[in-house]
């Protein structure tokens, strides 16, 4: 909770917020308790490997999003409406992105959240890697970008990189949705 006060100015009470065995085990629990059969989650490409297969696993779609060098392998606003459907549950973001280390600049996420307004659509944002910053890019998290973005936003995010304490399987996620945690606990 201080930690994402202090370093993104987002509100958090106890409730909002749920310790889990690694950034991936917070998604799992999520996709779990999320995902009905048939619902759709958007994961732009190149993406972690298990995010398809956890979404696979809970009887969701992954409808994935190509990108390329040339946008610097970040989905655009007009990708992400051409994606959208009616079974569209979750856009899944990783900033910055493992494995291709893309960065969403504040203006890209504003534009994403843009799309989203007027939607059901949850964001999982996956910020594993907000530490791990080069070129003097800068971190914005997903759900500071405005108010709409962070009532929708799950923050993921742990100590597995930032502290390099990956054995200690220490991950977190943070939601202003305290039904959702208490579905996940």
């Amino acid at each position: 909770i201080n930690k994402l006060k202090r370093d993104h100015n987002l509100e958090y009470k106890l409730e909002h917020v749920i310790i889990s065995n690694g950034a991936k085990h917070s998604l799992f629990n999520l996709f779990q308790v999320l995902i009905e059969k048939g619902d759709e989650v958007i994961i732009p490409a190149p993406y972690w490997v298990t995010y398809p297969e956890q979404v696979k696993y809970s009887d969701g779609v992954p409808v994935i999003i190509e990108t390329d060098d040339k946008s610097e392998f970040k989905i655009t606003a007009e990708q992400l409406r051409n994606a959208i459907t009616d079974k569209t549950k979750i856009l899944l973001l990783n900033t910055p992105s493992n494995p291709t280390g893309a960065v969403y600049t504040k203006e890209e996420l504003t534009a994403i959240a843009k799309v989203l307004e007027g939607t059901d659509i949850l964001v999982l944002s996956d910020e594993m890697y907000e530490k791990i910053m080069y070129d003097g890019k800068k971190f914005t998290a997903a759900a500071e970008v405005s108010d709409d973005m962070y009532n929708r936003t799950v923050t993921i995010n742990g100590l597995s990189k930032s502290v390099a304490m990956t054995g200690w399987r220490f991950g977190y996620l943070a939601t202003p949705k305290p039904d959702l945690v208490k579905a996940m606990t």
